[in-house]
């Protein structure tokens, strides 16, 4: 009896070595796949009403959207295109975005990539209409 304990002690560490392993190699993934993505510096006040397109891409994410712009306030975000993944859930940002009128906002936590590749493309929209 005590060696199939044994036996199931090391098998379970085993896995958890395995699992700890898979961890860290995704992190470091994510973390080169975030810093794949450029935000543009834009000031709200300098954006011409207009809609503008911009997209983002990092490697398992994919974002084309179309920003609407009106008395520099963010009027609309519309998601065009976003091969995401699992992170569906983070167009739930475009709201943040429309009340704060800035792209810079919180990430939606468990989809931080397709956010943050949501956030830049936004950035790149908006800059095209800055008259500056």
């Amino acid at each position: 009896m005590s060696k199939v304990f044994k036996a199931a002690g090391i098998v379970l560490a085993f896995l958890i070595i395995i699992g700890l392993g898979v961890y860290a190699l995704a992190a470091v993934i994510a973390k080169k796949n975030l810093s794949m993505l450029e935000y543009k510096s834009v000031d709200m006040d300098t954006v011409a009403d207009g809609v503008y397109q911009g997209e983002a891409e990092a490697r398992l994410v994919f974002v084309r959207v179309e920003v609407s712009v009106k008395d520099h306030r963010i009027e609309d975000i519309k998601i065009l295109e976003h091969k995401n993944g699992l992170g569906r859930k983070a167009e739930a940002i475009i709201e943040a975005m429309m009340e704060q009128n800035s792209y810079e906002v919180d990430a939606v936590s468990g989809a931080t990539l397709s956010s943050e590749a949501i956030k830049s493309a936004v950035s790149k929209a908006l800059k095209k209409g800055c008259s500056v």
